[in-house]
């Protein structure tokens, strides 16, 4: 594997636009599941967070909630 020097070296051959694109690219990886990847006790990071979304989009009965109770529920958390 390489190491940071190595991969910060490469990143700086990049263009401009290369560069948006992997910086994009590596903060849509962690806001999207970088920070559950560490977790000893999440084994599918993807199907986790998944679920996550899926349990928040319903009520406690499993109605699907509305955008508003959605919203709602979000403000209040």
């Amino acid at each position: 594997m390489a190491s940071y020097e190595e991969i910060l070296e490469s990143a700086k051959r990049l263009s401009s636009v290369e560069r948006l694109q992997l910086a994009d690219a590596l903060l849509a990886e962690e806001l999207g599941f970088g920070m559950w990847r560490g977790r000893e006790d999440v084994a599918d990071a993807e199907t986790y967070v998944s679920d996550l979304r899926e349990e928040d989009m319903r009520t406690p009965d499993g109605r699907e909630k509305t955008p508003e109770e959605f919203l709602r529920d979000t403000e209040t958390s």
